[in-house]
């Protein structure tokens, strides 16, 4: 009787952790999935003058702490140019590749890219807005200085995440950084 007992409560233990247990999902988020950007990818195209666009790609596919990026292009800039720049961000970890730069137009209100090059390279000027008229920057114009031969410098590149729309100011970094890369630029 006692083994029926036993039997009888192992059978109803095991019935209840089965229904306790929930299956669980590996899939990326779709709100969040800003979060994981593997690849960061320049299209420079030049107005001023006629040449090439040029393409320029930070990646780190595996990620925020684990190995170093496994491609940093170098920038190279023609002298006095002004040209016309786009990001794209992508996660390519996971297949397909997931293009995350319509999920941060979308969110622009709550995500603002913020700029720099050596001052002896050039200048970055953002262009696209959101619903507040404050900067995004997923559209953005970089003029290269005059001078021909100038020292090396670097050009990096931050997206702040914010909590909420109202803690956006325009050139302040966010408490959240959802990539933050630096790339070389030389001349051409």
């Amino acid at each position: 009787m006692k083994s029926t007992i036993s039997l009888a409560s192992a059978f109803l233990l095991a019935a209840l952790v089965l229904v306790g247990c929930k299956e669980s999902s590996n899939a990326p988020d779709d709100v969040n999935d800003h979060d994981v950007i593997t690849t960061v990818t320049f299209t420079l195209r030049p107005t001023n003058v006629l040449g090439d666009t040029l393409v320029y790609v930070w990646e780190d596919i595996d990620g925020v702490g684990g190995n170093n990026p496994n491609r940093i292009d170098t920038m190279k800039l023609s002298a006095g140019v002004l040209y016309a720049c786009t990001v794209k961000l992508e996660n390519r970890s996971v297949s397909p590749t997931i293009d995350l730069t319509v999920s941060i137009e979308e969110e622009k209100d709550d995500h603002q890219f913020l700029y720099t090059i050596s001052e002896q390279q050039g200048a970055v000027i953002v262009l696209d807005r959101d619903s507040r008229d404050l900067p995004v920057g997923l559209l953005f114009n970089l003029q290269s200085t005059n001078d021909p031969a100038p020292a090396p410098g670097t050009f990096s590149m931050s997206l702040y995440h914010y909590e909420s729309p109202t803690d956006k100011v325009a050139g302040v970094p966010g408490s959240e950084t959802d990539v933050s890369i630096e790339m070389p630029v030389l001349r051409r």
